[in-house]
């Protein structure tokens, strides 16, 4: 049996269900006993309501109620109203019905169901939570509880993480009716040209739809009038994209007056690959029904005019139930909606394939559970790029329908495994979004229809990929002072073939900005300054996730700022290497050292100007003389190493040091045995005995090292194309972590509205718990707007310690802060005047200093 209400359904979604809506619903009319002889004022809100003839049924069943007998009757009026208030988007109204007809006890449980969709229809995200687990406590066995659970749950997430399009109305088309379902028209590989399906007042079929309290629908036609812009300062002109909200567009006219628009229905079209065929929705009552029948129909235009549409026969079946026509990039498949054939739900998608030898459409396909469900599937859009388009709401959403893509195999069926994949906030919202549709050659301008807008329903909106851009900044400081260092150059070369430097400012700052990084590139940085041990980094814009980015509204784009800081060695400071270390009385390298001292082969090369003296030092065991000879021979290892890496002799210098330079523990030491011995410590032969037997062992080891120390910079190669230097490489990449590094300053971040924790941590990528350890743990402390975390795992907060508290628990005024910190608290007060005493609370920090 068709279903009464399909006809329409396939035109929009004002009338379809919200998501995971119940199927029997609308099947159930009527719980009064049939026996018992109904009042004609409330039959004749029921015939009203079985017409679908909504707008027209809520004020008869309202002025009915009264003439209800009972609390079953009344909960089947005001289960009535809700539907008829669903039926014509006013979520609001049906969300407060749905609530009545649960009070009363009405025997039909999934009243709490829709209740609960109905609140999630208007973003009511928390409320409706708790809705979908009292129907789940009600019907524990039901799915769609589950369903309505963990989707809610997602929608919060994808609301604070939305994808990079950005969704704009397109004023200039819309009107104060319905205006949906956009086609590309015009001529081939044109997209300037947009028909759309639409109620508005100059429709052919010159009366009012009962349902919708407006007119009929019909195609019409609209072009732009301007196709380019002004572009922004800087950006070549073939590289900016026009959102189609920014273009001015002809005022809509009808597709056509006779043989396209009829006093029917039509909507829902899409041209062939050749834009010569039009495939069109029609849904019109049969003689003395009240059912709309829907079909597909093809007309193409000849000269001015068009042919008379003839309707598509599918499977064989002539009076066959279908819309929402949507073709392949070659026209091989025919995707479509039904209600029949072998459908899994109310409605579900559909392909076939053409028989040219039969002249007919074959017996359709249905796409299976990875695209339809036990609701509702409508608007296919089979894209050139391989992904099928289409919304639903049975799939986990937002709220009504959501829109969702999938991989279509070379069978035109989903692809082994494939999954359907939400396309998320903005494109999605809590209403009913749908339709959309993408430019050939691309998933970077389209359209969208959607009711989001409350003041005029259902509106056709633009769809832009918002741009990534990249800026690569840094500070460049010294090692040995920590100070900035200014004037250096930083060579910035890409894997796309990029080449180009810049020069750091008197405070070491250097920026490229986002014309010259672009996304998908490796990039290496060289730095390169005179008196200092040139080194490189590496950055890369390939495989950013877009957490990791901020959206610019000024600039309609995505920014992520890769921070490259780095740390130059002065040359007149001895570098100590890691893991050159040597058994006790021996000159032999360890394998460790090997990889060390290929380190120091990398700064030769990076800096081919440099002689430098490798130094070689021993413990204090065994006599003076022959820890002498030892570290000579030591060193003369170390050397030997270098000239065998073509490192030329005339670079190299071995110095023996033997036990004449204990080490002593600088600040902030990494290397072995860190953590061992205090700052300051000089690991003299009398220290050492003053330890333990094992940290004995450990300081002999560490006093056994190599270093190297430049002793100038004036070496001139025997081939000077060896100047510039060639595989520059990060002496920090290689020598592990260096002594006597300085941390940058670590960054503060404000934490936004509605931002958790673990989106500050995925976007900073650091783990959750680490965050919470740099931050003091935040026991017991829940997140709030304008709280400020620290983010970076190896930044120095040093300073930030130093002028700045945090609230612990239990601590919500000045004076008891002030008490425990022996400040005095009129102080803190005027440290912090935009920070009353009653706003404290646990992980705000305040002023100190």
């Amino acid at each position: 049996m068709r279903n009464p209400l399909l006809g329409v359904c396939l035109m929009f979604t004002s009338l379809v269900a919200s998501p995971v809506f119940a199927q029997n619903a609308d099947a159930d009319t009527s719980q009064t006993d049939p026996k018992e002889k109904v009042p004609k004022k409330l039959q004749k809100a029921y015939d009203a309501y079985a017409g679908n003839a909504y707008t027209d049924a809520i004020d008869l069943l309202k002025d009915a109620l009264s003439d209800a007998k009972g609390r079953k009757e009344k909960g089947d009026v005001t289960f009535k109203i809700a539907e008829s208030y669903r039926h014509i988007q006013d979520y609001k109204n049906a969300a407060n019905y749905y609530q009545r007809t649960v009070k009363l006890g009405y025997d039909n449980k999934e009243a709490q169901l829709l209740y609960a969709d109905m609140l999630k229809a208007q973003g009511l995200y928390e409320e409706a939570l708790v809705a979908y687990k009292e129907y789940k406590k009600m019907v524990p066995t039901d799915p769609r509880g589950d369903v309505g659970i963990e989707s809610t749950k997602q929608a919060v997430e994808w609301q604070n993480e939305p994808s990079r399009y950005a969704v704009d109305n397109i004023k200039s088309i819309n009107s104060r009716n319905r205006d949906f379902a956009v086609a590309f028209g015009g001529k081939m590989r044109e997209n300037d040209v947009l028909i759309f399906t639409s109620s508005r007042e100059e429709s052919v079929g010159g009366k009012e739809d009962g349902w919708t309290g407006e007119e009929f629908f019909d195609l019409f036609i609209t072009s732009a009038e301007r196709k380019t812009r002004r572009r922004r300062r800087g950006a070549p002109a073939q590289e900016e994209k026009i959102s189609p909200a920014d273009m001015k567009w002809s005022t809509p006219v009808l597709l056509d007056e006779e043989f396209v628009n009829t006093k029917a229905h039509e909507g829902m079209a899409v041209f062939n690959s050749r834009k010569k065929d039009l495939y069109i929705t029609r849904c019109a009552r049969e003689d003395g029904s009240k059912e709309y029948i829907c079909g597909i129909y093809i007309t193409e235009q000849v000269g001015q005019n068009w042919k008379e549409a003839e309707r598509v026969i599918i499977g064989g079946d002539t009076l066959a139930n279908v819309g929402h026509p949507s073709l392949s990039a070659e026209d091989r498949f025919l995707y479509f909606v039904s209600d029949q054939f072998t459908t899994r739900g109310e409605h579900d998608i559909f392909v076939t394939t053409y028989d040219r030898r039969k002249k007919m459409w074959e017996t359709p396909k249905n796409l299976g559970p990875a695209v339809n469900t036990t609701g509702e599937e409508y608007y296919p859009f089979m894209h050139d790029n391989g992904y099928l388009y289409f919304s639903s709401n049975g799939l986990p959403g937002m709220g009504g329908l959501d829109v969702f893509r999938i991989k279509i195999g070379e069978d035109g069926l989903p692809e082994p495994g494939a999954k359907a994949e939400n396309m998320r906030a903005p494109i999605n919202s809590n209403f009913n979004d749908y339709a959309l549709v993408f430019q050939p050659g691309g998933d970077e301008v389209g359209y969208l229809s959607s009711n989001r807008n409350e003041r005029t329903g259902d509106d056709i909106f633009a769809v832009m990929k918002t741009p990534l851009v990249f800026n690569v900044q840094g500070v460049i400081t010294s090692a040995k002072t920590g100070l900035p260092v200014p004037e250096t150059t930083v060579r910035l070369e890409g894997s796309d073939g990029t080449s180009i430097t810049q020069v750091s400012d008197k405070d070491g700052y250097y920026v490229f900005d986002k014309e010259k990084i672009k996304p998908d590139v490796q990039y290496e940085l060289t730095f390169e300054k005179k008196k200092y041990l040139s080194s490189t980094s590496n950055t890369t814009t390939i495989g950013v996730p877009l957490t990791s980015f901020e959206y610019i509204p000024s600039d309609n784009q995505f920014l992520n700022v890769l921070t490259v800081n780095k740390v130059l060695d002065p040359i007149d400071v001895p570098i100590v290497l890691p893991d050159v270390f040597f058994d006790l009385g021996k000159a032999f390298l360890r394998p460790e050292a090997k990889v060390a001292l290929d380190s120091v082969v990398a700064i030769l090369n990076t800096n081919p100007t440099l002689v430098i003296e490798m130094r070689s030092h021993t413990d204090y065991r065994d006599s003076d003389q022959s820890n002498q000879k030892l570290s000579q021979r030591r060193a003369d290892s170390t050397v030997a190493y270098l000239i065998k890496k073509d490192i030329d002799s005339a670079r190299l210098v071995a110095m023996g040091m033997g036990e004449s330079e204990p080490f002593v523990i600088p600040e902030n030491y990494k290397g072995y045995g860190a953590g061992e011995f205090p700052v300051g410590a000089r690991l003299t032969e009398a220290y050492i005995k003053s330890l333990s037997a094992e940290k004995q062992e450990i300081a002999n080891q560490i006093n056994r090292r190599t270093d190297f120390k430049v002793l100038r910079d004036d070496y001139v190669p025997a081939d000077p194309s060896k100047l510039p230097g060639a595989n520059a490489v990060d002496v920090r990449d290689i020598l592990s972590e260096k002594q006597n590094e300085t941390a940058p300053p670590g960054e503060i971040y404000v934490l936004k509205a509605r931002e958790s924790l673990g989106i500050v941590a995925r976007k900073f990528k650091i783990n959750i718990r680490d965050l919470k350890q740099l931050n003091g743990g935040l026991r017991g402390v829940r997140p709030f707007e304008g709280m400020q975390l620290k983010v970076e795992k190896d930044g120095d907060y040093t300073a930030w310690d130093e002028t700045h508290y945090q609230v612990q628990m239990r601590e919500n005024s000045y004076k008891i802060i002030g008490k425990k910190l022996d400040i005095d608290d009129d102080t803190l007060e005027d440290l912090n005047p935009e920070i009353k005493s009653k706003d404290l609370k646990p992980g705000l920090w305040i002023k100190i200093k």
